[in-house]
């Protein structure tokens, strides 16, 4: 047929800002502080406790919260722990509100402590693999959207505009997350003091996909395109699908002390030093274009590889602990300079177009993003006819960027128990919910969404000391 020849030399002309979103789409300064940003750590006993941890730190968790805990440890240590996320979305775009929850399961946690002997003091030693930051989240949304994505296509030499007035659905799903393989140490300086240090091979994935699509329900656009023989279609939908898998490496350094100021009072200081991940990124991209009379043209965009780094800033974690037989509060706090996060390019490179825009988020890094102060605050009681310890705990993690709303900032309630199986075993249950506003808006979308986001997410821990 004359008209399907005329329609399969469609030339499909996107805006360039969507070729290069779809290469550089995770190599901006949000993303670049997102590696470590919501890293939350593990352990069930410190989590149920809002993550007020570092002056406490005596079992093997003290790996990630602070080695010099790991000193005050008496017997060795294994221990393992799993996690169960629900991730509920309630995004509103277009005046259309859309509720989606997906739910992922990891192995959190699995590790060593034992003291080695000494002739004096406490030597400990822990090494084991822990999930310290998830990547994973999902969004669903769709309305009708009457604002302009600037989305046109050119048929023989003329544009015809498929911008607005439509109906848009989007999907987005990351999973993924950010691991340590770990070996840590703590010994006693004296009576007193402990210091310790962590060694952490960093490693992790992102695995994202979006899925956008478009549909011309109200019949806005109807005969306009000509195919010959006084026939006319037009535009019915439009779909794209990107995917983007990440890949994360790097070594880093946790240095920490504990002081014992009185029998019952601990203060706890660490300092983690700045990593420099390599970030390796796999993209591809394609299209499908449908018209009125069901003419299909579909369109593969070049996949392509690419590798740069990103150094994380410097961040230091205080905390003070009270206890007694039967009760523990606790208190910390961790402080980054979000600002301070770089791309870090190679001399060699300094004149490439792409590595030229990662030095331009260097300068948004620097303009938009702030210090932040996170607060934890945790408590565990001690039913000594139960055999059981009752925690609870809360934690605000702020948002990094600057002059935004508290709104955006992430707060998280926990509850946990521990029930002690017998002299050998302990099994911990830890619930979190947090809850945070945040916005989002893609070149596909315009207006962008409003999502109200509960995390729910349990942990079982089991520990054996022998």
């Amino acid at each position: 047929m004359e008209g399907e020849i005329t329609v399969k030399r469609i030339l499909v002309m996107i805006l360039s800002v969507m070729l290069f979103a779809s290469v550089l789409s995770a190599q901006n300064a949000l993303d670049a502080v997102r590696i470590v940003q919501d890293e939350m750590g593990f352990g069930t006993r410190a989590l149920a406790m809002g993550g007020a941890y570092v002056a406490l730190a005596d079992d093997y968790t003290g790996i990630y919260w602070n080695p010099a805990g790991l000193a005050w440890m008496k017997r060795s240590q294994f221990w393992g722990e799993v996690s169960h996320l629900s991730f509920n979305n309630a995004a509103t775009f277009a005046g259309q509100l859309t509720d989606d929850s997906q739910n992922y399961t990891r192995l959190r946690s699995l590790g060593l402590a034992f003291p080695l002997p000494t002739r004096r003091g406490s030597f400990v030693v822990a090494l084991g693999y822990n999930r310290v930051r998830d990547f994973d989240r999902n969004l669903l949304f769709a309305g009708i959207n009457r604002r302009s994505n600037g989305l046109s296509f050119t048929v023989d030499d003329v544009e015809y505009a498929f911008d607005r007035d439509l109906f848009q659905r989007e999907e987005v799903s990351d999973e993924g997350g950010l691991n340590q393989w770990a070996v840590g140490a703590g010994i006693a300086a004296s009576p007193n003091v402990t210091v310790g240090a962590t060694l952490i091979v960093w490693d992790g994935n992102d695995d994202y996909e979006l899925s956008f699509f478009q549909e011309d329900r109200d019949h806005v656009y109807e005969g306009r395109i000509p195919l010959g023989g006084g026939e006319f279609t037009d535009f019915h939908s439009y779909e794209r699908n990107r995917t983007l898998n990440t890949d994360y490496s790097g070594v880093g350094l946790k240095l920490g002390a504990l002081f014992r100021v009185t029998p019952g009072m601990r203060l706890g200081a660490a300092v983690g030093i700045p990593t420099t991940f390599t970030v390796e990124e796999t993209f591809a991209e394609n299209d499908l274009l449908i018209f009125d009379d069901g003419f299909e043209d579909a369109f593969e965009f070049p996949s392509g590889r690419f590798k740069y780094k990103v150094r994380t800033p410097f961040h230091f974690d205080g905390g003070l602990a009270l206890r007694n037989r039967y009760v523990t509060f606790a208190a910390g706090l961790r402080y980054r300079d979000w600002s301070q996060t770089r791309f870090k390019v190679d001399d060699r490179l300094i004149d490439d177009p792409d590595f030229q825009a990662l030095l331009e988020e260097n300068r948004i890094l620097r303009q938009d993003f702030r210090a932040t102060v996170d607060y934890h605050l945790g408590g565990e009681v001690y039913l000594q006819g139960l055999k059981a310890r009752l925690r609870g705990g809360y934690a605000v993690f702020p948002t990094p960027l600057e002059n935004a709303s508290d709104d955006l900032d992430k707060k998280f309630i926990s509850l946990g128990i521990s029930f002690v199986v017998d002299r050998y075993v302990t099994l911990d249950i830890t619930y979190l919910r947090g809850t945070w506003k945040q916005t989002s808006e893609d070149e596909f979308t315009p207006g962008g969404t409003l999502e109200e986001i509960t995390a729910h997410k349990f942990l079982a821990g089991l520990s054996y000391r022998f």
